[in-house]
């Protein structure tokens, strides 16, 4: 594929030492990893795949516009011939564990240095933790991502952590995020809404935040009686301290829905319209 044709000049913006540094402490892997890189990204190949990180920005919302205030990071899995793999399917494999530790320290290297190249270091970045890909490993490399802030010069309060736990990983849920925030980052409770249990989570947890399932939002849309139920518990999470996201925000109802709730977080399709359009109206005015 024309997109994952290397080139030896290090994309404009990207930290070169950094990267280097990097390359180097990926090959030392007990099952070496390697960076590659074209004119704007950073990708890696792996088993056969093309790695790349996406993005989308996380803002706050007032009458006066939108603010945005993180980025949250995704996997893009990519095959040989062009074809497009949901993220959780690599992780799906039966990988030995050496192997599989090495590639979740390739994916956090690949999501920071992205980040830093692509949106720079002014907003933190958001990597979500999902148990059906990574809660086996992921208490491994949480000392690695305090090594690696160190190499990037990043501040612990710069990377923010999206936790989805279930019933089977509750307990090794709650240990990870005590490991994290013991290294200073903010830990937020994801998919809520999903489980019986998730208010029993969340207070086991005490998140910093907590992230409405995007399939209730669409579930609002069309049924009166889930938007009132929304509107009727969320407020009363608020309330409490919870600071609430929505996600999968695509229309101006959701987005009214989101602000009824007392959300502080927005995401989706129509929330990065409108960061767009309101840049593309600041470089109009500025010049």
């Amino acid at each position: 594929m024309k997109r994952f044709k290397s080139c030896k000049q290090i994309p404009a913006g990207f930290p070169e030492v950094a990267l280097w540094s990097c390359q180097q402490w990926l090959a030392e892997l007990s099952c070496p990893a390697q960076l590659l890189w074209n004119e704007r990204e950073v990708f890696a190949c792996f088993d056969g795949w093309w790695l790349t990180s996406d993005f989308f920005p996380v803002a706050q919302v007032s009458a006066t516009g939108c603010l945005p205030v993180h980025y949250a990071a995704r996997l893009r899995i990519h095959g040989q011939f062009g074809q497009t793999l949901p993220a959780d399917w690599l992780f799906a494999m039966n990988y030995a564990e050496n192997k599989a530790v090495s590639l979740l320290k390739l994916i956090r290297v690949l999501h920071l240095l992205n980040h830093l190249g692509r949106n720079g270091a002014a907003l933190p970045l958001r990597i979500d933790l999902d148990p059906r890909i990574c809660h086996a490993f992921s208490d491994r490399i949480v000392d690695f991502t305090a090594q690696l802030l160190d190499r990037l010069l990043l501040d612990s309060q710069q990377v923010l952590f999206l936790l989805f736990i279930n019933q089977h990983t509750t307990d090794v849920g709650v240990g990870l995020t005590q490991r994290y925030r013991e290294n200073g980052h903010r830990m937020g409770l994801g998919g809520f809404g999903e489980s019986a249990d998730d208010l029993q989570r969340l207070w086991r947890l005490e998140p910093d935040f907590v992230s409405l399932s995007p399939r209730f939002m669409r579930r609002a849309i069309m049924y009166p009686q889930v938007r009132e139920q929304l509107l009727l518990l969320m407020p009363q999470l608020v309330a409490q301290g919870f600071a609430l996201g929505v996600e999968g925000i695509v229309c101006g109802n959701m987005l009214d829905i989101a602000r009824q709730m007392q959300a502080r977080y927005y995401a989706g399709q129509l929330v990065s319209t409108l960061l767009e359009k309101q840049r593309n109206d600041h470089d109009v005015v500025c010049a």
